[in-house]
């Protein structure tokens, strides 16, 4: 009985925690200059020294992200991809004005398992482009 138990448990921590899978909290703060918010689409890629995650949507279940000045926390959870190196952001688009561009000022990932947390500034425009509507840019650890 004991055994069972014991399986039972594993089986289901397995299933809440996606087996092998890692829970990470991201920090992403927008610029606070004219016109740095974005009604996009915005997915990040986790890439570590024991290989990379697939995109994932950061979206807050209907609340409004990703604007001027703000901070927004999402809580994702994907295969441990081991120490952080590195970050993949994209943005899509199917605006035709201002509001498809986005300014990112810095990601910090919390590694929710190893208690670790990395930060990756950017500080620089993102631009969809009139045909390919999204962009995507790989954003190194910050070593300073």
């Amino acid at each position: 009985m004991k055994l069972f138990s014991l399986t039972l448990i594993s089986v289901v921590c397995c299933f809440l925690r996606s087996c092998d899978g890692n829970e990470y909290k991201v920090i992403v703060e927008t610029g606070d200059a004219e016109g740095a918010g974005t009604l996009g689409k915005v997915s990040i890629a986790l890439i570590g020294n024991r290989g990379s995650s697939s995109f994932i949507l950061l979206d807050n279940a209907g609340k409004s992200a990703f604007q001027l000045g703000q901070t927004d926390t999402f809580d994702i959870t994907t295969s441990d991809v081991g120490h952080l190196e590195e970050i993949r952001v994209m943005l899509e688009s199917e605006e035709e004005d201002e509001e498809r561009n986005w300014l990112l000022k810095t990601v910090l990932v919390e590694d929710l398992e190893r208690k670790i947390t990395k930060s990756f500034p950017w500080n620089k425009w993102l631009k969809p482009g009139a045909t390919r509507k999204r962009v995507i840019v790989d954003i190194p650890l910050s070593t300073g």
